[in-house]
């Protein structure tokens, strides 16, 4: 049993320090592999994914042309968390079933993957994980990247 007493900083989805976070899983694929092999694999579904050749307009109206495949799964419009590790648990929960799926797919050359962490900051009190996360995590072998930025208070 894991004792919670020891831990300082305690779950909060109105995390402190916090506007705004998500996590994804991202998977980038070398060109033999289509993202829906990627599904067949894991048995999930991704949230969004690239297929090589698909042009692509973004919010400012410019196009491109998506030249590497990729299968993403994010916690955005599936977690109402300012707590990072909210969306991490949402994200473990669906992919650990896939853990075989997942260290198949690390052994083919040229797919690269991990996880990745957006926190938008509005003090200088950043995000918390737990060991659990970290174990799932090192289990799947999976590193994990945050991309921070600060924005200061709204005040």
């Amino acid at each position: 049993m894991i004792n919670m007493n020891s831990r300082k900083t305690l779950r909060s989805s109105d995390y402190e320090g916090c506007e705004e976070c998500r996590v994804s899983l991202l998977i980038y694929l070398n060109e033999y592999i289509h993202p829906d092999e990627v599904s067949n694999i894991l048995q999930l579904e991704p949230t969004k994914k690239n297929i090589i050749g698909t042009v692509v307009t973004n919010s400012l109206g410019r196009t491109r042309k998506i030249t590497v495949a990729g299968w993403f799964l994010s916690s955005e419009k599936y977690v109402q968390s300012k707590d990072i590790r909210d969306h991490l648990d949402w994200l473990l929960r669906k992919i650990l079933p896939s853990k075989n799926g997942l260290i198949q797919l690390q052994n083919i050359q040229g797919i690269q993957m991990r996880i990745e962490c957006d926190w938008w900051a509005i003090s200088t009190r950043g995000p918390t994980l737990w060991p659990e996360q970290m174990k799932i995590m090192a289990d799947l072998n999976l590193e994990c990247t945050f991309n921070i930025s600060f924005y200061g208070s709204k005040d």
